[in-house]
């Protein structure tokens, strides 16, 4: 599967896309360090401010779910 950062530099060579235009695809390209510190510090902030789990859990598994169908939708639209 193409990586963020492979379709970003197709846009921009193949079709001429400017970095506005590329600016979704160079935001997910660049690597986060400190994404599982923020995540832990999200999931607390939740637990003390009393959200239930299981609606996060319901809110993760939809957040999951919708960008694995952004990118199938990208790798079969790249098949045909």
């Amino acid at each position: 599967m193409p990586t963020a950062a492979t379709i970003a530099g197709a846009m921009r060579e193949h079709y001429g896309f400017d970095d506005e235009a590329c600016g979704f695809f160079d935001f997910f390209a660049t690597p986060v360090p400190e994404i599982e510190e923020q995540a832990v510090a999200a999931l607390q902030a939740g637990i003390d401010a009393g959200r239930q789990s299981g609606e996060a859990f319901t809110y993760g598994r939809l957040f999951q779910a919708y960008e694995l169908m952004f990118w199938n939708t990208i790798a079969d639209s790249a098949h045909r």
